[in-house]
């Protein structure tokens, strides 16, 4: 399963709907408490930018992940955007082990609003649930948790099919993401 990237909340709501062993930066490892808990639920941790040299030790721990039975989620963005500005380029390396491993690839997309009937101040989405560019985790955590009304909505996508290579597997899974957000996520059309 693949899908758009805009929060650290991303994967509470998947996990929310449905286990899933998830896939995230080597980095969140040292979190604070987040990186203990994806740590126990058994993420498969990946070296953003590591070369050639990744590859085998990240297929490997991809093939593990896809044999728990468990739905492997992974956001191809490698980032987290502000759900307005667009979908990013999707980065094609963890496409390369859908293919080695022969399993089914879907697509879903995540989105939140913020309830208009209550009282938020000047928060935005963009700018106090999402999470990215240069904010800082604890004073965003603090601003999220005083919102009220926040809600998440999961669009879950179909198999994609069309597989020749990594490179056409990953941009029928970005086509489809986009694809999922419809005409409630029209900013995503214009990257």
């Amino acid at each position: 399963m693949v899908s758009n990237h805009l929060s650290y909340l991303d994967i509470l709501v998947y996990l929310s709907v449905c286990p899933f062993v998830m896939v995230a930066k080597s980095e969140v490892k040292g979190w604070p408490l987040l990186g203990w808990i994806t740590a126990r639920s058994g993420t498969v941790y990946v070296q953003r930018g590591g070369g050639p040299s990744t590859y085998a030790g990240v297929n490997k721990a991809m093939a593990a992940a896809y044999r728990t039975g468990l739905p492997v989620l992974f956001f191809p963005e490698g980032t987290t955007t502000d759900g307005q500005s667009g979908l990013l380029p999707f980065r094609r390396g963890l496409f390369h082990s859908v293919l080695n491993e022969g399993v089914p690839l879907r697509t879903a997309a995540v989105r939140y609003m913020l309830d208009e009937n209550r009282e938020n101040g000047d928060a935005t989405v963009a700018r106090d649930v999402c999470w990215c560019g240069d904010a800082y985790l604890g004073p965003h955590v603090a601003r999220l948790l005083g919102l009220r009304g926040v809600r998440a909505e999961i669009r879950f996508g179909d198999e994609v099919l069309k597989r020749a290579d990594r490179f056409v597997l990953s941009e029928m899974a970005r086509e489809a993401v986009m694809d999922l957000y419809g005409s409630s996520f029209p900013a995503l059309r214009r990257q």
